[in-house]
């Protein structure tokens, strides 16, 4: 069971971050933030958060393709929601280094 949990929060993760990524600017889903303002609270769960999103889109993936039981859903969601702040850290790492090199270019 820890193994298939595993595997589901990976791979609910992962198509979160994919969601995610599509929506950046030059992407083929950027097009979201003309309808769904960033700044509005409802774009952090739908697109622009991927920690937020995970809950939602996760769930739905999860009742789409995994066997339901609530514990290993919960743990599922859990796990997938803390593999996506690892990323957005990761993230958040490399825009600060890219704008670092940037200023520094200047």
């Amino acid at each position: 069971m820890e193994k298939l949990t595993i595997i589901y929060a990976l791979i609910i993760a992962l198509s979160v971050l994919f969601w995610h990524s599509c929506t950046w600017e030059g992407h083929i889903f950027s097009g979201i933030k003309k309808i769904i303002k960033p700044e509005w609270k409802i774009a952090k769960p739908i697109y622009s958060c991927p920690i937020c999103c995970t809950p939602w889109w996760g769930s739905l993936i999860f009742f789409l393709f995994f066997p339901f039981s609530v514990p290993v859903y919960l743990l599922t969601i859990t796990t997938a929601a803390g593999m996506n702040v690892l990323s957005v850290l990761l993230i958040d790492i490399r825009d600060y280094y890219v704008k670092a090199k940037k200023k520094l270019e200047e």
